[in-house]
């Protein structure tokens, strides 16, 4: 039964998570923007890989928009992809604690705390209940 059918009040930990997951969407889109800016810098990489980039980090964004709002509806599908999500990120994260810039650094810590604190919030009771994946109290 979903959480529409038995209409009981969205948690903290959903909106948490919707949030969370938002705010990923939205740094991915900025760095889409920002690579989009740059795009006739030179590289390693041709225009055509570049242009697949971009294609490719504003596709992400728009799919991670999605899954959160999705997830704030309470769909129980868009689990999956905020796990898978949250594993890319942490996996990405570590690799850039090899920087020898700060602000890369202090970004991958940041990375790796939300992307905790969603996989933490996601199994919280309250939101397995509102997802219907456990019955009501």
């Amino acid at each position: 039964m979903s959480n529409e059918e038995i209409k009981i009040p969205r948690p903290t930990s959903v909106i948490a998570v919707a949030a969370l997951v938002m705010f990923e969407a939205l740094a991915v889109l900025a760095y889409a923007i920002n690579y989009g800016i740059h795009l006739t810098s030179d590289g390693v990489v041709n225009m055509g890989g570049r242009i697949f980039m971009l294609a490719l980090c504003l596709f992400l964004a728009s799919w991670q928009g999605s899954v959160a709002i999705n997830f704030f509806r309470g769909r129980a599908y868009t689990r999956a992809p905020i796990i898978v999500w949250q594993l890319f990120q942490l996996i990405l994260s570590v690799s850039f604690f090899q920087s020898d810039m700060p602000i890369v650094v202090s970004a991958a810590v940041v990375s790796i705390i939300v992307a905790g604190a969603t996989v933490v919030l996601l199994f919280a009771p309250k939101t397995t209940e509102f997802l219907g994946d456990r019955p009501a109290q």
